[in-house]
């Protein structure tokens, strides 16, 4: 892992509404980041809206209440969330489907079953992006 800020753990939002993948992710960067899990965007959106800020959002597309490309969109065209870096892994392997997130501002999209290295090699390289051009680093 990258460090990017010595006094300050990188926090990822997690965003899926199968636990186990949750937990895998969690474990994936639990060690180097501050990992938070939210079941569907509504609960994730609530979560943003009391003010909390993730340097990162990990979704799913396929979810109850408000579906993964609806929390995009809802992110994407807010004011305080749209710098936010957003990776997709999904179930989803449509070509259209990864053009139509790709459009909307996502920095990465993985079609399950992934590559545990390569989603932990592309979140840190979406930080390390997204906190330079910040002029965090």
């Amino acid at each position: 892992m990258i460090n990017f800020n010595k006094t300050h753990r990188n926090q990822i939002l997690i965003v899926d509404d199968d636990r186990a993948m949750c937990q895998l992710l969690e474990k994936l960067f639990e060690k180097d980041y501050d990992v938070i899990a939210k079941n569907d965007g509504m609960s994730a959106m609530h979560w943003l809206a009391q003010g909390n800020l993730p340097d990162l959002i990990i979704s799913d597309l396929d979810m109850p209440n408000i579906n993964g490309e609806e929390f995009i969109v809802n992110l994407k065209s807010s004011g305080y969330f749209n710098e936010v870096p957003f990776v997709v892994i999904t179930g989803y392997s449509n070509k259209e489907q990864k053009l139509k997130c790709m459009r909307l501002g996502v920095h990465d999209y993985f079609e399950k079953p992934f590559n545990p290295k390569d989603v932990v090699f592309s979140v840190e390289v979406v930080l390390k992006h997204s906190l330079k051009k910040l002029n965090v680093l």
